[in-house]
């Protein structure tokens, strides 16, 4: 009876082990998966992070630019009239520094945002200009 006692007691010994063991592989199941979605979580929000320096540059462009430049950045009637460049051909053509240049210090008939804008809210104007307009359709 011994030697079957002492089966049993190893038997239920291995059982537990093979539990502890399925146990701790769900464990590390659920930590990778609980890592995975924090690496997903900021992600999204480094994504978003990076959009309010969009949303300020297109603020800034819809409060100072849009009434001579257009929403599209061709021009309007107005713009036409004081010779504003087209933001989609001409004005690619310039580096960043040019642009933001421009936008602090006017150039023709454009007035000079230096005194109106920080250069923060002209960094973000650039980029959005850069990246708005121009594109390949």
């Amino acid at each position: 009876m011994l030697d079957n006692e002492k089966c049993t007691s190893a038997s239920n010994s291995s059982s537990r082990s093979m539990g502890s063991s399925s146990f701790r592989r769900t464990v590390r199941l659920g930590t990778f998966a609980m890592v995975a979605l924090a690496l997903v979580i900021l992600g999204v929000a480094s994504s978003a992070s990076a959009n309010p320096a969009d949303d300020a540059g297109a603020q800034a462009f819809k409060s100072n630019c849009v009434v001579c430049h257009g929403a599209d950045g061709t021009g309007t009637a107005t713009g036409k009239a004081l010779k504003a460049p087209d933001l989609n051909s001409e004005v690619q053509k310039l580096t960043d520094a040019q642009i933001a240049t421009q936008i602090t210090d006017g150039k023709n008939n454009m007035p000079p945002f230096k005194s109106t804008l920080t250069k923060e809210q002209i960094q973000s104007l650039t980029a959005y200009i850069r990246a708005t307009f121009g594109k390949k359709k």
